[in-house]
Order: structure tokens, then sequence, then C-alpha cells
């Protein structure tokens, strides 16, 4: 039975186990799942930037722990998931092997956020590279008639839409118009503001993501639709 822990913050993520995907932090944190915290600090120049902090979810709060010990605890989850999938979780790749056997894994799941995943062959039970040479590639399989439209924030600055072929800022909400090939779905990004008429006649709440925004842009949301 899956855990929950009640937990909120302002800006914060939280990497799920099975998936592999990275929802915003809104109520809850699934128990187990290693989460990265962002905060501004500023300088003595004045300047700000923006601080990192890593941990796991708990039964009682968050842990926080050091970027290589959560890389430590993604490293045994991305095995499970290689494990039972078959292949390789999404935006994770080989990143370098060495001469005892280790191979180090990148799994970025956003465009400023990495870890670098230290697979052993005794975790794996044998040759690192043989266990991954057999996995396949991540692929997120879909029935044919699939057609949800997804919903999200933008996290990467390359986002460009295509209605108007302007870019799509970072935080903005963004729409995905589905597209099939092969059994596989990818999506076609927008502008909020250029795609809303498109799904005008479809409920909000079954958009793909649509639990994952926060209520005030599921206002902002529903406003503009």
């Amino acid at each position: 039975m899956t855990e929950w822990l009640e937990y909120t913050i302002d800006w914060g993520y939280w990497i799920n186990p099975d998936t592999f995907r990275t929802p915003r932090i809104k109520k809850s944190v699934r128990v187990g799942a290693v989460v990265f915290l962002k905060g501004r600090e500023t300088l003595a120049d004045g300047r700000q930037i923006i601080v990192t902090t890593y941990g796991v979810a708990g039964k009682s709060g968050i842990k926080e722990l050091s970027k290589k010990e959560v890389s430590s605890v993604l490293a045994s989850q991305i095995l499970d998931f290689m494990r039972t999938n078959k292949m390789y979780p999404p935006k994770t790749k080989m990143k370098k092997s060495y001469a005892n056997g280790n191979v180090n894994l990148d799994y970025s799941p956003t465009d400023y956020d990495s870890f670098t995943i230290n697979l052993t062959p005794k975790m794996v039970g044998g040759d690192v590279e043989d266990f991954l040479y057999d996995l396949n590639p991540f692929k997120e399989e879909v029935s044919e008639d699939h057609d949800a439209w997804r919903v999200e924030l933008t996290k990467s600055s390359r986002s460009t839409c295509r209605t108007c072929s302007k870019a799509i800022q970072i935080g903005e909400i963004r729409l995905g118009e589905p597209t099939i090939f092969d059994g596989y779905v990818s999506y076609r990004w927008h502008h909020l503001k250029c795609a809303a008429h498109l799904i005008r006649d479809t409920k909000l709440d079954t958009l793909e993501g649509y639990e994952e925004l926060s209520r005030e842009e599921k206002e902002q949301l529903q406003n503009e639709i």
C-alpha cells in the first residue's frame, strides 16, 4: 500500500519511483520518494541565486540528505524500474564506464537538475554494461485511441509554441497536443492562449497533468478556457 506524507512548499519536486516523472509538490509526497526543493538566496552583492536542497520523504517528514546520498537512493529505485520495465527510465542515459565494472548514468529530470547514478556489478548481479545493453530505450506506451491533451508548467527555456512559433517561458502553463506514432505518445506544445479554443469542450480534470497544478494554476486554466 502506498503511503503519503502531507507536505507543502512553494517550489519543490518529488521523483515518482514508478515512472521517474517529477511532479511539483502540492499537498503531499509519496513516502520513500526523493525530493529536491528550491529556494532563492541573496548574496552579499545583492545578486540572487537558486539553492537546491535534497531529501527523502518519510512518514513523519522530509529527511534532508546530500545530493550524493539521494543519488544512492535513486540508484536502487532506477535499478528496480529497469528490472520491472526492461527499459531505461525517462531522461536517463549512460555517462561513463570504469575499469572496475562500475557504470555511471546521468538522470536529468529537468534542464537544471541532474543526478549521477552509480551502478555496480554487485548491484546488478553481473556485468553492468551487459545488463544495460539488454534494456530498451524509454518509451511511454499508450493505446492507439489515446487522445488526452496534457497541461503542465514549462520547465525548459527551449520550448516553442507550435501555433505561433514563439518561445514558451519557463513557469508558464503550456498545453500538449498528443500525437501517436508506433504505439507511443509525444506532444506538440502550445501557449495556453494559442490552443485554449482547441480544448473548450474537454473536461479539464481529464487533461494529463491537471492534478499536478496548483489551485491558482487550475483557476488560470479555467479562466482562459
